[in-house]
């Protein structure tokens, strides 16, 4: 006895009776398809080049059900290699698959002569996303699950274009070597720094030591996120877990132009930034700030700093040292006579004696600070954009 009729199971391609054996007869040859009689109001087709020779009307064969097309099922001959195809499938192999049509819950796709399906959620397409684009298209796509007793294929687009994306993440990282010059967009910020999110998906933090020259309190001051930055990346840890990024060492270093323009005893204006209990911080230029130390100010026992260098006010102070790969610069506010320096500039007890001592370099004993470092900012700038045109290059 036969069994039952496979109508039953006319809204599924896929069931229990694809690896049964029916036995049809030929009743028909239209080009390359072969039409067979399987039963009452059950008629299939199979293409003429799966019979090892050529087939007659009336010819007697026993076929499986591969799925229903148009109101006919596709046959596979029980002889053809349809059948060991489905026995060559494992989990885990690579397929490529075309999409020939959707159907509820998903796609459904050819393996060669053979039907599978692909769930919605393995699809790889985002939530809400059509699947009707997907109609027609050749795909490569990971083998999940495999029941071969009812000849059934599940497959995900979803776990290949993963790996994809995971293999174009390490080669894009294994190319992220120190000095590279990156662009991208500020997507957090933190108290200690800012995360900046460039190239497919990568991550680095600047960390706020190294988002400028100047000194930052919060990173917010400064940046937001969705900022676009540039930045070249400092250091690339934990197989690019952690990426370390600078924007500030893409400016040219205000210590490199001061170290060769500053120099000891010259009398420069400036501004004090914060105070501690050893002195005061003042800034004589973007990016740099000097130490006038507690015993340089000219201040007796017993009387406030920050009464008198409250931050913000502005100053005059004398060169001591410069040491520009410390980062370090000493300032003071008195001449080297020991009188206290005048911050609206009028000579002071020892200004006669500074002025010989400096000559050239102004009644005052003072220099145009503020032209020379421009200057020489200008330079290094022109400098700094034809070495990043090169790097581009």
């Amino acid at each position: 006895m036969r069994p039952p009729s496979p109508d039953q199971h006319r809204d599924s391609d896929h069931g229990a009776h694809t690896l049964r054996v029916w036995e049809g007869t030929i009743t028909g040859l239209y080009g390359d398809d072969v039409f067979v009689e399987l039963g009452p109001r059950m008629q299939g087709v199979v293409p003429v080049r799966r019979f090892a020779r050529p087939p007659r009307v009336g010819d007697v064969a026993e076929f499986t059900l591969g799925g229903r097309e148009d109101g006919l099922w596709a046959l596979h001959l029980c002889s053809e290699e349809s059948l060991a195809l489905w026995e060559d499938l494992d989990e885990g192999c690579l397929v490529s698959a075309r999409v020939s049509r959707e159907v509820s819950g998903g796609l459904e796709l050819k393996v060669g002569p053979l039907h599978a399906f692909l769930p919605r959620s393995a699809s790889g397409l985002p939530r809400g996303k059509p699947l009707a684009p997907l109609v027609g298209r050749e795909l490569v796509c990971e083998v999940v699950e495999v029941e071969r007793e009812r000849q059934r294929v599940v497959l995900s687009r979803k776990l290949v274009a993963d790996r994809e994306r995971v293999s174009d993440h390490q080669r894009e990282l294994s190319a992220l070597a120190c000095g590279r010059v990156v662009e991208g967009h500020v997507v957090r910020v933190e108290d200690y720094g800012v995360f900046v999110r460039f190239g497919r998906g990568m991550e680095g933090l600047v960390h706020v030591s190294n988002l400028t020259h100047e000194r930052v309190r919060h990173p917010a001051d400064v940046v937001a996120v969705g900022d676009a930055l540039r930045a070249r990346v400092l250091r690339v840890r934990e197989g690019g877990a952690r990426i370390e990024l600078g924007c500030k060492q893409l400016e040219q270093d205000p210590w490199a132009v001061v170290a060769g323009v500053l120099e000891p005893g010259e009398i420069v204006g400036g501004r004090v930034t914060r105070l501690a209990e050893f002195g005061a911080f003042v800034r004589v230029e973007p990016g740099v700030e000097g130490l006038v130390h507690a015993g340089e100010t000219g201040l007796g026992p017993g009387r406030s700093l920050r009464a008198h260098l409250p931050p913000g006010r502005e100053v005059r102070v004398r060169v001591l040292a410069v040491d520009a790969a410390a980062e370090r610069l000493s300032l003071s506010l008195l001449y080297a006579g020991g009188g206290t320096i005048d911050p609206e500039g009028d000579e002071g007890p020892c200004d006669a004696a500074l002025s010989g001592e400096l000559g050239s370099r102004g009644a005052r004993g003072g220099i145009d600070l503020k032209g020379l470092l421009e200057r020489a900012f200008e330079r290094a700038l022109e400098e700094r954009d034809e070495e990043l045109r090169g790097e581009e290059d």
